[in-house]
């Protein structure tokens, strides 16, 4: 088998998965979800990027305190308390 078979055997696999426990409800979701949970070399090395920045600047001590960012965006789009 190729590797395009190999692969698309395993979503094969994995979209029946998902359908069986109501995880998807469309192709495009399935879709999303196969990019998620199995996302490209290149993503994959962004994303681990951007994790080992964000833990530096936390260990840097660069950061704020969640409530104090959420409420300055609450204000500057005008979402209301819930």
């Amino acid at each position: 088998m190729s590797i395009v078979e190999d692969e698309l055997a395993e979503f094969h696999r994995f979209a029946e998965e998902k359908l069986r426990a109501g995880d998807a409800a469309s192709l495009d979701e399935l879709f999303d979800l196969w990019r998620i949970e199995h996302p490209a070399p290149d993503e994959a090395a962004d994303v681990d990027a951007a994790i080992r920045e964000g833990l530096a600047d936390l260990e840097a001590g660069r950061y704020r305190p969640a409530d104090e960012v959420t409420a300055e965006l609450r204000a500057k789009y005008g979402i209301p308390r819930q």
